[in-house]
């Protein structure tokens, strides 16, 4: 009977790690905010596996995206910001980029 218990609290416990989907959260920004303007924001996903294999090219695209939301094409005090989440072995990365369109 003992030995149930242990492997149902067991499979409670890994259901409910894998219920949260999250076990790492890391995140880093660079950037400063100058200017005046309309604050425009953007951000690009994609996923990795084992952080063996880090997605390539999110910068350039949130960059992109964030040139798209600016009409005038002129965006000063860009930030952004890098984000990570554990889901066991994928990774999420989202590159967010924030700024003044002129």
């Amino acid at each position: 009977m003992n030995r149930i218990k242990g492997w149902l609290i067991a499979g409670v416990a890994v259901a409910c790690v894998s219920a949260q989907g999250c076990i790492v959260i890391e995140s880093s920004t660079v950037g400063e905010r100058t200017g005046s303007g309309a604050a425009i924001s953007a951000s690009a996903s994609d996923l990795g596996v084992l952080r063996l294999s880090a997605p390539t090219g999110l910068t350039q695209t949130a960059q992109a995206n964030l040139l798209a939301n600016c009409a005038t094409g002129k965006v000063s005090g860009v930030t952004t910001e890098l984000s990570m989440r554990d889901f066991f072995i994928v990774q999420s990365y989202t590159v967010s980029a924030t700024g003044v369109c002129q």
